[in-house]
């Protein structure tokens, strides 16, 4: 992993201050220079700053709340009745930013770079949108991981994946655009696809075009998934389903659209959309086409979710240990 010499981030630094020396100047850019990771770090720094600057300037802001809130968080909570300070705001938030230029790439969830093997490696902390060196679009869910390299070769186009993503890929009939999970290979030339990769299991679900799903541990398990389909792959194998919502793309979109669907099947829904062990009890189970749900949330809290819930088809909720079981009164 590639750090950044001190030298350089107090140099930085001074930069985004408007404090830096033509000497100094001249060291950034040679270490600039040096490599296409250095420049690529460099990039992302000066873009989360001109980040930070936008939003400081969005009317909405409440800055006297939002530097309260900071500070609050910066002592961990500790006399929580001293008032924010309120002059030069946007100044102070604004060094406070450059002065921790490793806090914010942290907190952004952006690039390190991996020198051993020549890729790129981004984590996201958060829901994260990132452009691939041929122009495809990739959305990676807060947790997931990718590597790809910073120039894709002449034969193929290729990424591993670890977690969610949803995936937009440039057209290329030359080279196919590869993604490799913990269990699978996923092949296409020019689609959109979103793809659930745990320890579980691995999910795909096409959106436009077609991709072929592959068994990395039996290679003649192979299946074409096309738009409006899904296929899961276990430790059992295959299994095909229909596409029958939008609720794969919940953690982007932040909606959850039922159409009289089976309890369990909303449960496990739910279960996904906000991370947390969610199951109907073995008495809903026996029946969970009886407790259909009808029903749109939209960017909801869970607690308000499931009192509507309540609502609609008179079930129950308790919380057992870290599951929420769902269950008839």
């Amino acid at each position: 992993m590639t750090s950044l010499p001190e030298h350089i981030a107090i140099i930085i630094e001074k930069q985004l201050k408007g404090l830096q020396s033509s000497a100094e100047m001249k060291v950034l850019e040679e270490w600039r220079a040096a490599t296409a990771e250095h420049e690529l770090f460099y990039q992302q720094v000066l873009k989360l700053w001109e980040e930070s600057g936008a939003i400081l300037q969005e009317p909405v802001f409440d800055a006297q709340q939002a530097w309260h809130k900071l500070d609050l968080a910066l002592r961990h909570g500790k006399d929580e009745t001293v008032p924010a300070p309120q002059p030069k705001i946007r100044f102070m938030v604004r060094v406070l930013l450059a002065a921790c230029l490793t806090g914010i790439l942290f907190l952004a969830g952006w690039m390190f770079l991996k020198k051993d093997t020549g890729l790129l490696h981004l984590e996201a902390n958060a829901n994260k949108q990132l452009t691939l060196p041929d122009g495809s679009m990739v959305m990676l869910r807060e947790g997931a991981s990718i590597s790809f390299p910073k120039k894709f070769n002449k034969k193929e186009r290729a990424v591993i994946l670890r977690g969610d993503a949803y995936f937009d890929v440039q057209p290329d009939k030359d080279r196919p655009f590869r993604v490799q999970t913990l269990r699978a290979n996923l092949e296409v030339i020019g689609t959109s696809f979103l793809v659930n990769s745990n320890q579980q299991y691995d999910r795909l679900v096409v959106t436009i075009g077609k991709v072929a799903f592959i068994n990395r541990e039996a290679t003649a398990e192979r299946h074409i998934v096309s738009a409006s389909e899904a296929a899961v792959l276990d430790k059992s194998g295959f299994n095909m389903q229909e596409v029958k919502d939008s609720n794969y793309l919940s953690w982007q979109t932040g909606i959850l659209q039922f159409d009289n669907t089976p309890i369990d099947r909303v449960a496990a829904e739910l279960a996904d959309h906000y991370t947390r062990y969610i199951q109907p009890d073995s008495i809903l189970l026996e029946r969970p086409e009886l407790y259909a749900i009808t029903a749109r949330f939209e960017k909801q809290p869970l607690e308000q979710v499931l009192d509507e819930l309540k609502l609609l088809v008179n079930i129950r909720y308790r919380k057992q240990q870290d599951t929420i079981i769902l269950f008839k009164p």
